[in-house]
């Protein structure tokens, strides 16, 4: 394949306060957007676009940087102005464009005086939309992992068994080749990925991946999409048992899928961190938050993801997010400020 030179570009027209994409893109939704520049994005759309953003006050112009291969992958000849029509849709639905988040802002500030305090300063998050498959095997890496570090295998399991989507040229912001998130039978594929996935730093979650893939193939008599079909067509519990029916998922990571790329924004995935947020926000309204121990029951996640439904009312797991990416920006600015003072001393 030859260097991708040309280039489809376009623009949404959304205030930053309507789309924030440094508060979106690296909280921990998805792990394979990079920051390219002050304000440029870098990323895969849908699994084939390969996309810079650049965030503007009352815009976010794109280029999507590999034409040629996306012109070559479509079944049928179409003219460049229909990709980039299906291209901008997509994109709209990626970001959830057509959910009004100034309302929602003021329905949760209403409903939680934690939220108004917070969320002048945290405009503009917006929940992503995101490729299913993609979650499943992220989500699994994410298991007592850091954003870096998952970031990291994500790329790993792309270059290795991905497709190459573009080939980087001098004459793009892009210095490395692009590939897309592997698919599922090239997971299964046997032991040997297993072993790969250990050398590159996968540790436990190489079989976790791997056995996956093959169950999700056993399952669906090797027709992927038929289990993907079945997942989508389920309700939140039916969607949740199955996806923890799968090795490495628990009850968070299945509720990070169904939040995220099966559109039950009432789903509240839960952790430890969230635990703790919990406790520091809301132990005066419930007692039982007070944490004796870190561990989590089912019991407690229960009870915890109850109250922010009941709390919230609508897209609870939406506004959940938003509270978990204020602890995120205050652990780093923590983080910043003990590393200044060290480094004083």
């Amino acid at each position: 394949m030859s260097s991708d030179v040309a280039v489809m570009k376009g623009k949404l027209d959304v205030d930053i306060e309507k789309l924030n994409l440094a508060l979106t893109l690296n909280t921990g939704q998805n792990f394979r957007w990079r920051l390219i520049d002050s304000n440029k994005w870098f990323g895969v759309i849908a699994n084939l676009y390969v996309v810079i953003l650049e965030q503007c006050d009352h815009t976010i112009h794109y280029e999507v940087i590999n034409v040629d291969y996306v012109i070559s992958s479509w079944s049928t000849k179409v003219s460049t102005k229909k990709i980039h029509d299906s291209f901008h849709n997509l994109l709209e639905n990626y970001f959830r464009l057509d959910v009004d988040l100034d309302y929602l802002y003021d329905h949760w500030s209403r409903c939680d005086y934690n939220f108004h305090q917070i969320s002048s300063r945290l405009k503009g998050i917006r929940l992503l939309r995101q490729d299913i498959i993609e979650n499943i095997f992220t989500f699994i890496c994410s298991s007592n992992n850091n954003i870096k570090r998952i970031s990291k295998m994500v790329e790993n399991l792309c270059q290795n068994y991905g497709t190459k989507l573009f080939n980087a040229c001098d004459q793009s912001l892009i210095t490395e080749d692009v590939y897309s998130f592997p698919e599922i039978d090239s997971l299964a594929a046997g032991d040997h990925i297993d072993r790969r996935l250990r050398e590159l730093g996968f540790g436990y979650r190489a079989r976790f991946i791997c056995q996956t893939a093959q169950q999700i193939m056993n399952q669906s008599n090797q027709k992927p999409t038929e289990w993907i079909k079945r997942l989508t067509l389920s309700s939140y519990e039916d969607a949740r048992l199955l996806l923890m029916s799968l090795p490495g998922i628990g009850a968070k990571v299945a509720d990070c899928i169904c939040l995220m790329s099966l559109g039950f924004t009432d789903s509240v995935p839960i952790d430890t961190h969230v635990l703790q947020l919990t406790t520091k926000l809301y132990a005066n309204e419930n007692p039982s938050f007070k944490m004796t121990k870190s561990s989590l029951s089912a019991k407690k996640y229960k009870e915890i993801g109850d109250f922010y439904r009941q709390k919230f009312q609508l897209h609870a797991g939406w506004a959940q997010t938003v509270l978990f990416c204020s602890d995120l920006k205050k652990v780093s600015r923590d983080k910043i400020k003990k590393t200044k003072n060290e480094n004083q001393d």
